[in-house]
């Protein structure tokens, strides 16, 4: 007697069966705390980067950018540190006012490379609390360049405009840094810089009389 073949039935699977055969391995989405870590990283090497064109901006001011660097921002051919001696050489060279506050600070900023390369260290750049330190450090000793470099500007006013004295210099200087924000850019200082000129120039022509009439 012959046997019948066994015929396989062709229905489909029954739904929210998985078909055989398919991979069934489940990949792991990045954590929330791994997004911030990540963000964390970024925002080191954005505040490290926004220091080093503060310095090199204060550099280009004082020596008129005849020291033709690259384009600010950028790190060229000069580390950190060596542009921090540059600045305090032209700074001295041009009898800064605020020399010894600017000293400090470059004493100060010497650390920034090592606080940014501190991301490539597997334990540090785990610690999250650490990084937000890090992050802190660098936009403050920006924001204290900024301020010493603004107030020079202001300086620079005043005495071609012969009005405001050494006085009034620091303490528009002051203002400057306690109102800069902590993550400020380049584009916010040229406009504290075009706000004080303006300001100075205006208190120029309250004092001086009245030539033309405004009809005229």
């Amino acid at each position: 007697m012959r046997s019948r073949p066994t015929l396989r039935s062709t229905s489909p699977e029954p739904a929210g069966r998985r078909p055989k055969g398919l991979p069934s391995t489940i990949v792991a989405v990045k954590s929330a705390s791994e997004r911030g870590r990540a963000e964390l990283i970024r925002d080191v090497v954005d505040a490290y980067r926004r220091l080093y064109g503060s310095v090199q901006r204060f550099v280009l001011m004082l020596t008129d950018d005849r020291l033709n660097f690259a384009s600010v921002g950028t790190s060229g051919s000069h580390s950190l540190n060596q542009l921090l001696s540059i600045l305090a050489e032209q700074a001295k060279a041009a009898a800064f006012v605020r020399l010894r506050d600017l000293k400090a600070s470059i004493e100060e900023a010497r650390s920034a490379e090592q606080l940014r390369d501190a991301i490539f260290s597997d334990a540090f750049s785990n610690d999250l609390a650490a990084l937000r330190k890090v992050v802190a450090e660098l936009e403050r000793l920006d924001t204290a360049f900024i301020g010493l470099c603004v107030g020079h500007v202001l300086d620079q006013h005043a005495r071609a405009a012969g009005g405001a004295g050494p006085a009034d210099i620091r303490r528009a200087a002051d203002r400057t840094t306690a109102t800069t924000p902590a993550r400020t850019t380049a584009k916010a200082s040229a406009k504290a810089t075009a706000a004080a000129s303006v300001t100075l120039t205006r208190r120029k022509s309250r004092a001086e009389p009245t030539l033309v009439h405004p009809n005229d």
